[in-house]
């Protein structure tokens, strides 16, 4: 989802700086990558405060493209590639199975024919990690047997950043964080 941030406000200010910097693209260019860099970090945050999912694993599938500094833009993106379940918040035991949290407004739920075990075998890439696996239904709808088994998954940051609270706030820190920016680089042309 794309956030778009069209501000008479912004279109002011660089104008100003057209007007007052010798070399406006470059100060622009400036403007914009530190408002990238700061909006990835707030990214992060604002998404970790929605889900339960570490911020380093978050920052990991999170993307920004190359600064367009003639169209005052910039894209964050995230990995369209799940995170397995067992990186949200989780707990597993022998008598109640596994419960997850995967948003953190919403609380455990458990996970009907749940288990976690280390994934030697089963395609951990050779590691021991723990995963979280479920048991599948036969197509019938007969028994669960101990095979097949799928490992789980919650959202992908893609999904993440595509949540409205998170967009909103990353909507506006962007603005206001590039008008910042943006009246910086005018201040620092005039005393230049």
């Amino acid at each position: 989802m794309p956030i778009v941030i069209d501000s008479r406000e912004l279109t002011a200010l660089r104008r100003t700086l057209e007007d007052v910097s010798k070399n406006a693209k470059r100060d622009m260019g400036r403007a914009l990558s530190s408002t990238q860099r700061a909006t990835v970090t707030e990214t992060t945050r604002a998404t970790a405060e929605n889900y339960t999912a570490s911020t380093r694993r978050i920052k990991a599938g999170t993307r920004a493209s190359k600064v367009n500094t003639q169209g005052l833009s910039f894209t964050i993106t995230g990995l369209r590639k799940p995170i397995q379940l067992q990186e949200y918040k989780h707990r597993a035991s022998r008598k109640n199975g596994v419960v997850a949290q995967v948003r953190k407004t919403e609380g455990f739920k458990p996970i009907p024919s749940a288990f976690k075990v280390r994934a030697g075998n089963f395609g951990g890439g050779g590691g021991s990690k723990a995963r979280i696996f479920q048991r599948v239904r036969l197509a019938g709808g007969g028994q669960v047997g101990r095979l097949p088994i799928t490992a789980l998954s919650g959202p992908s940051v893609a999904d993440m950043l595509n949540n409205e609270q998170v967009v909103t706030r990353i909507g506006s820190f962007a603005l206001n964080k590039l008008s910042a920016e943006i009246i910086r680089q005018i201040e620092v042309a005039f005393r230049g």
